[in-house]
């Protein structure tokens, strides 16, 4: 029964720190015409699909995310990328990628693993969103020229 109060202390002692070093778990969040590719021996085809405005970069979303994820700030980031979804919706630029970009995630617990996993699936029924890409890697995050 120690064992089961010490595991008691420390959780509420890790939930307490991490609520007051409270941090926006989004850094950034934009469309893909923000944003340049580093493959320069793109066919003209191709390009042409891209810088489209019909079918183009602007239906390409990407949320960068930051710093610990866990039970405390999961619901923050799927209640703003509902949002954020929502006022794109039925619009010229309403998302049909959604980019969710890691780099600059430091950490995550199991409770918010599990709703990143029900969020590719709220955003394929509720919005329409038929890509979910989940990135990780540079510790840089994603190179912006309007950054």
């Amino acid at each position: 029964s120690a064992a089961l109060v010490a595991g008691i202390i420390a959780a509420l002692s890790t939930y307490a720190v991490q609520s007051m070093t409270h941090h926006n778990p989004i850094r950034a969040t934009m469309n893909a015409s923000t944003l340049r590719s580093s493959v320069w021996n793109r066919s003209p085809e191709a390009q042409a699909i891209l810088e489209s405005p019909k079918m183009g970069r602007v239906h390409i979303f990407v949320v960068q995310l930051q710093g610990h994820l866990f039970f405390g700030n999961v619901a923050q980031i799927t209640d703003s990328l509902k949002e954020m979804l929502a006022e794109k919706k039925g619009t010229e630029s309403e998302a049909w990628i959604v980019i969710l970009d890691f780099a600059l995630v430091v950490g995550m617990d199991s409770s918010a693993a599990h709703a990143v996993a029900k969020l590719q699936g709220i955003m394929h029924q509720s919005f329409g969103v038929e890509v979910s890409i989940f990135v990780t890697g540079s510790g840089e995050g994603f190179p912006c020229e309007y950054a």
